[in-house]
């Protein structure tokens, strides 16, 4: 089966690197050695569904090293002084999820520390190469995470936010393992070559030319101070009629020219931030610019699982959206069934400008 969009990380190779960000560390007379320890275990928690009927293994798919993309887990680790006040950070490269290490140099006091995982691609360093990046980083009480480049179907993130106290007295470490924030959406479209169920293997061009799942409302960032009383940052809700893309946009490029064979079902992952959701399936026609929507619900999203999206063009006004099982699977009879289109809802998105 030909994967659409897949991005992961291999588990095979042994790199990684760190770096200090350029942060003024504030001493006095006192600079005590701390050993930071950040495990990634639990980066993939969770994503470990196996979609048995189509042989697609999401978290092995999802892991698997990308050779023309250079994927790397982006490790990121923030420290906080009393004050709220950034006063050191840590970044590490890992092509893996063994855990990395470094001993740091800092002053006595409290401190909170956060540390990150996400994904880049390694470029000199180039924070442009971060899929997810931070803004107001130097103040505890205002530094948000959000996705700069728009790669929301790739970019999952994990998280934790610990005390830390350095005395002269003991030894001083810290070990963090932050757990994921949000899911892995695993989307997968089926049977929308054909008009119906009787047209499989015929001319069968019904038309669609575009599939999308989409949301009402969503979180595009994420607040770091573990004492934020709200710690999802939501756009705008703009009225009944705004929706935002949630997934791709898929256009069925496996067709042949007569449309009388698909190649290949359409799948593809994307990241769901919010923890709250309303979602909708919905397709596009040949020559509108529309979509037309089924499934309008809306979910609590748990973080650290696997959501299935699945929408067979047959069972069409029945989608279902859901933690990811292999019990949602359609099957067929030889008897011919139309395809009913039913009552759908048709009104115009609103893009979510990419991340630059």
């Amino acid at each position: 089966m030909k994967k659409i969009y897949f991005l992961a990380l291999s588990l095979i190779g042994l790199l990684a690197s760190c770096t200090n960000d350029d942060v003024e560390v504030y001493e006095d007379n006192t600079i005590i050695d701390v050993d930071v320890t950040v495990s990634l275990s639990e980066f993939f928690s969770g994503y470990n569904y196996n979609d048995t009927k189509h042989d697609i293994r999401v978290s092995e798919d999802y892991r698997t090293f990308h050779s023309e993309g250079g994927g790397y887990i982006h490790v990121r680790t923030l420290f906080y002084d009393a004050n709220g006040v950034l006063v050191d950070s840590l970044v590490w490269y890992t092509e893996n999820t063994n855990p990395v290490k470094k001993t740091i140099k800092m002053a006595k006091g409290t401190y909170t520390v956060i540390s990150m995982l996400s994904f880049a691609s390694k470029n000199n360093g180039d924070q442009d190469s971060w899929f997810w990046a931070l803004k107001d980083r130097k103040n505890l009480a205002s530094v948000v995470a959000y996705p700069q480049l728009r790669m929301s179907k790739w970019s999952i993130m994990s998280c934790e936010a610990k005390p830390l106290t350095v005395v002269r007295e003991k030894k001083n470490e810290i070990h963090l393992t932050p757990t994921p924030v949000g899911s892995l959406g695993y989307l997968f479209f089926e049977n929308f070559q054909y008009k119906n169920e009787a047209t499989r293997g015929t001319v069968a061009d019904n038309g669609i030319r575009e599939l999308s799942v989409f949301a009402r409302e969503i979180a595009d960032g994420y607040r770091l101070n573990p004492n934020a009383d709200e710690k999802y940052v939501y756009r705008n809700d703009a009225g009944a009629d705004s929706w935002y893309y949630l997934s791709s946009n898929l256009e069925p490029q496996d067709f042949d020219r007569t449309w009388t064979f698909f190649k290949t079902n359409l799948y593809s992952y994307y990241y769901i931030l919010s923890p709250k959701e309303t979602l909708c399936f919905g397709y596009v026609l040949d020559g509108e610019s529309t979509f037309h929507a089924y499934g309008e619900n809306f979910y609590n999203i748990e973080s650290g699982k696997v959501y299935l999206s699945y929408w067979d063009y047959f069972q069409v006004g029945n989608p279902y959206f859901g933690i990811a099982d292999n019990s949602h699977w359609h099957s067929y009879s030889s008897s011919a069934r139309e395809a009913v289109f039913g009552s759908s809802e048709e009104f115009n998105l609103v893009p979510w400008e990419e991340y630059k």
